[in-house]
């Protein structure tokens, strides 16, 4: 992968005040999508996610937090959107363990009434044993489920976007 270097001399508080106002914005659609428990879920700058080229954010594993690198203030306004729209997705799957399954490229979500059934163990067991690329799909799912519009991945890093195609398998 050929990623060109992508540098900011924005603070961290800059960049935050920068990137914000849309997290704000993707996290009300999922708020209005009747996911309320992602009313928690805040945005925090760290200049620690930009470990790679392609690595802009990332979401805590109990859904309260999303990470971001100063560095995703100086991405295009659609890469930044689609790149938290994807991280909130993540914070859904999170906050609702278990209710989000992903069958082939066919969002399941269960409800109450399959928490209350027999099966809910073996449900849940395989959401927790679930490899790298169900995560990221299934994050991606409960984005477009939400957004009405597919996350895709595009340009030399394959970054989040609304276009492109679907994230390939084995993306890290």
């Amino acid at each position: 992968m050929n990623c060109p270097a992508t540098e900011t001399d924005l603070s961290a508080e800059e960049a935050h005040a920068i990137v914000e106002p849309y997290f704000i914005a993707v996290r009300e659609q999922f708020l209005e999508a009747g996911l309320d428990r992602l009313q928690r879920l805040h945005l925090r700058p760290s200049w620690d996610m930009h470990d790679s080229p392609r690595h802009f954010a990332g979401c805590r594993d109990d859904g309260s937090e999303i990470l971001v690198a100063p560095e995703l203030a100086e991405l295009s306004v659609e890469t930044v959107c689609a790149i938290l729209a994807h991280e909130c997705g993540h914070a859904a799957d999170f906050c609702y363990p278990g209710e989000f399954i992903l069958r082939g490229r066919r969002l399941e979500r269960y409800g109450d009434d399959e928490r209350e059934s027999k099966h809910w163990r073996h449900i849940l067991r395989g959401w927790k044993q679930r490899d790298d690329d169900a995560v990221e799909l299934t994050a991606d799912a409960i984005a477009e489920t939400v957004l009405g519009i597919a996350i895709g991945y595009r340009g030399p890093c394959l970054l989040q976007s609304f276009s492109g195609p679907r994230r390939p398998l084995g993306l890290r």
